[in-house]
């Protein structure tokens, strides 16, 4: 059993952190991002890409967040709302409530 109160690694972004635990050969996030964060122009040009590349299945704890993928497709997902984010998207926070989720890592 572990803990996000003692993650094994923290990750922090412009205006955005992960926090993981692992259990075996799985990793587990918790991410936190602010009002105002937008993947394509706070982390995109440190990753060399406008798109994030790796896919993610995640949990919404709180907040909303917008996201698009490479054909224009727009989803909002909300407290509550299980995803499934294939490689290829952009996401951002809608309105002024800081989002938190939860995912396992996937292999890109």
């Amino acid at each position: 059993m572990k803990s996000f109160e003692s993650p094994d690694e923290t990750m922090t972004l412009k205006n955005a952190k992960g926090e993981c635990v692992q259990l075996g050969e799985r990793k587990f996030w918790l991410a936190t991002a602010e009002p105002g964060w937008k993947f394509s122009r706070d982390n995109g040009p440190d990753m060399g890409t406008e798109w994030c590349p790796s896919p993610h299945r995640l949990y919404m704890l709180s907040g909303q967040m917008t996201v698009e993928m490479e054909d224009g497709t727009r989803k909002t997902i909300e407290k509550g709302d299980v995803a499934l984010l294939p490689p290829g998207h952009d996401a951002w926070v809608e309105g002024d409530e800081q989002v938190v989720w939860f995912e396992e890592e996937l292999d890109g």
